[in-house]
């Protein structure tokens, strides 16, 4: 007897998600949500402020109306969401509560986006016991689901938390330290989540509970991804609220963020906990600006290439936009999607090579920030370390660039194992680790894994304390501790082929600008120096100096795998000073020489590939971002005659007469099958392309 599925896990999520409309919620309903392929509604609208963008449901007010709603929704086909905000107040319940409202130290209210009052989530506050009320009455009412906007914890010094935080760690807060504060912020959001989750679940286990998450973000708001996975139905976040910039990351917000969840999820095969991309109708920070037809379909196209459905949310009213281009383009899509629910139902990537994401080192070390609805960009103020995230997104924007097949994991994924299922890893930057993580790392080294580190991987502790040397060093074949070089600019040092091998087969030069940071380390006899770096000279016209040179590009046999190092932090050139290109074809050389390739493809353009997996076939995903030399996209370059061949082998679907067959139009063309080794070349690749392996 199998178990009943939840509603959620059931089928693909075209999720509608309109606020500030100012239209008849009725209308909004018949006329938009029904109309447009949207099967799920995460619903604000109805107790829509005229005067503010940030409401909830009030029971007392709304009750009747969302009753009536729900009624007219169900016999639509659609169901409803219940939007409830979590970290902004407007000025009615600042007014009527000022003890829900966070505080900072001088006794003030904390403001968001320089305008709302910041909800104080303290479990043992005001505000959320308020929501625990709340919670239990929505359930009672039969909603779908409830969702919550947050929560966010700046930092906050009401007498709730003021008490609570010295009950917890016998000081007084203004004395606590970075940490604490960010464990403080983790725990409070964690246990608010929980007894929401709990007390929803008590009155109605078909009510799916989830929150916005913040996935590849350092633990600046308290929301953990992977502490509150255990109280949430759905795994979301804002992916889609890119903002227009040509920068490292504009166009992996949507990939790079869904990718983490995935890792998060685990096994997505099993359908257990459905992934969401929160896509914004409008760009990032331009609220009344909407994105154009081609981005849009794109998002949508990354997203679902990545395991994730699509939350669409439009913040300004619907009777301005339901007509334009942009907002057809997403009603086709989300039919389209729901025209083939067989094919996006639960998937898994078939992925070979990995990308870490190390919360640690984002919380601990030097992180930028990625932009967020609830987070301003930020740089790291570190000139003398390395960027985990910079670092990340510049070896992701690497991996796609070179159509490799990837996916992210944590360190929680590591603990767990999940190493051992992926040839080859990299590290970016990787610099706060667990004393367990560096075992298990060594162990999938030893018995044949390969990784690839840079600069100062595994040299600190879990909570950011120097560890003295890396954890990885007899990994690696370091000796002893490095010595941190930085440049006063760009040439000031360059890499010098030092042996050939597999990974540097892609050099068209025997020398290549070293980083501005780098780690000179002392290597054990049996490393193998594949390229020196030359000491740094004073100016960018001068001699290179012909003494001095120190091991840069290594490789360690450990066992039956390989450690490969980069010894310096090459992301943070490639994002913020130059893109120095040899460094992107070391990258695809590791994993060519490491990892059977899933899929390979050369074609000139810009194209994310991504085979999934269902349970007797496979799906492969191609998404073309070949468009304007800039910022928005308007239209994207067709490519053609695009060659394609599959390695699927190792994913337990034993090899037949595959057949294959395009759902957007392509045509496939000189298709060729041995075994499980599948070529084709299809005619066209417009924005996004399906083929149907099985």
């Amino acid at each position: 007897m199998t178990n009943k599925k939840h509603w959620w896990q059931e089928q693909p999520l075209t999720i509608s998600a309109t606020q500030c409309t100012h239209d008849d919620s009725f209308w909004v309903l018949d006329n938009y949500v029904a109309k447009y392929g949207f099967n799920t509604e995460q619903l604000l609208h109805l107790w829509d402020d005229k005067d503010s963008w940030i409401c909830s449901y009030v029971d007392k007010r709304d009750r009747e109306n969302l009753i009536k709603y729900i009624k007219r929704s169900h016999e639509q086909g659609v169901r409803q969401i219940i939007y409830y905000n979590t970290h902004c107040l407007n000025h009615d319940d600042v007014a009527a509560h000022p003890e829900w409202t966070q505080l900072k130290a001088d006794g003030s209210a904390v403001r968001f986006y320089d305008i709302y009052g910041a909800a104080c989530v303290n479990p043992k506050g005001a505000f959320h016991k308020n929501f625990l009320k709340e919670m239990k009455k929505l359930a009672e009412l039969g909603v779908d689901g409830i969702f919550l906007d947050g929560p966010v914890v700046h930092g906050c010094y009401c007498p709730v938390c003021r008490a609570d935080f010295k009950e917890r760690f016998g000081h007084d807060i203004e004395e606590a330290s970075r940490f604490e504060i960010q464990e403080y912020k983790v725990d409070m959001v964690t246990q608010h989540l929980k007894e929401g989750y709990e007390a929803v679940k008590s009155i109605n286990p078909e009510v799916a509970f989830y929150c916005n998450a913040s996935a590849l973000r350092a633990d600046i708001t308290g929301s953990n991804t992977r502490k509150v996975y255990d109280y949430v139905d759905i795994v979301g976040a804002e992916g889609g609220f890119q903002a227009i910039e040509m920068g490292a990351h504009g166009l992996w917000h949507v990939s790079s963020r869904m990718k983490h969840l995935e890792g998060i999820v685990g096994d997505t095969l099993k359908g257990e906990k459905p992934i969401v991309n929160f896509f914004s109708a409008n760009q990032a920070r331009m609220a009344h600006y909407i994105h154009t037809p081609a981005e849009t379909l794109l998002t949508y196209a990354q997203s679902c290439a990545n395991g994730a459905n699509v939350w669409y949310g439009l913040h300004f009213p619907v009777r301005e936009a339901y007509q334009t281009k942009s907002v057809l383009t997403a009603k086709e899509t989300n039919e389209f999607v729901l025209a083939n629910k067989d094919v996006f139902s639960a998937s898994k990537t078939c992925a070979r090579v990995a990308l870490v994401w190390s919360q640690n080192t984002a919380n601990n070390y030097a992180s930028s920030v990625g932009n967020s609805d609830f987070v301003e960009a930020k740089r790291s103020p570190y000139t003398d370390r390395g960027d985990h995230y910079i670092s990340l997104i510049a070896t992701f924007d690497v991996l796609v660039r070179n159509h490799i097949q990837f996916d992210i994991i944590d360190e929680d994924s590591i603990l767990k194992g999940n190493i051992f299922s992926y040839s080859a890893v990299i590290f970016p930057e990787t610099a706060c680790m667990y004393d367990e993580t560096a075992e298990i790392i060594a162990d999938y080294v030893e018995k044949g894994g390969n990784i690839l580190g840079n600069f100062d991987i595994a040299m600190y502790n879990e909570d950011g304390s120097y560890n003295g040397t890396s954890k990885l060093a007899k990994v690696f074949g370091f000796m002893s501790a490095p010595e941190v070089l930085k440049s006063h600019s760009l040439a000031s040092s360059y890499y010098f082929k030092e042996n050939e091998d597999a990974i540097l087969s892609g050099l068209d030069f025997f020398r290549i600008p070293a980083p501005i940071l780098q780690a000179k380390w002392d290597f054990t006899d049996d490393t193998k120096v594949l390229m020196k770096a030359s000491k740094l000279k004073t100016g960018t016209y001068e001699n290179i100096p012909a003494d001095g040179m120190f091991p840069a590009i290594t490789k360690h046999k450990y066992g039956k795998g390989y450690a490969y190092y980069i010894g310096g932090a090459y992301g943070e050139m490639a994002a913020r000073q130059r893109n120095v290109v040899e460094y992107g074809r070391i990258i695809r050389g590791f994993c060519e020489a490491t990892s059977a390739p899933t899929v390979v493809s050369d074609e000139a353009g810009l194209y994310e590939v991504v085979l999934r997996r269902q349970a007797d076939r496979f799906i492969l995903h191609v998404v073309n971002l070949t468009g304007n030399m800039t910022r928005p996209f308007e239209k994207v370059v067709p490519l053609q005659n695009v060659p394609f061949s599959l390695n699927l082998d190792g994913f337990g679907i034993d090899a037949k007469d595959w057949a294959l067959k395009s759902i957007r139009g392509a045509k496939v063309n000189d298709l060729k099958v041995n075994g499980n080794e599948v070529s084709f070349t299809l005619d066209t690749v417009k924005e996004w392309e399906i083929i149907v392996i099985e």
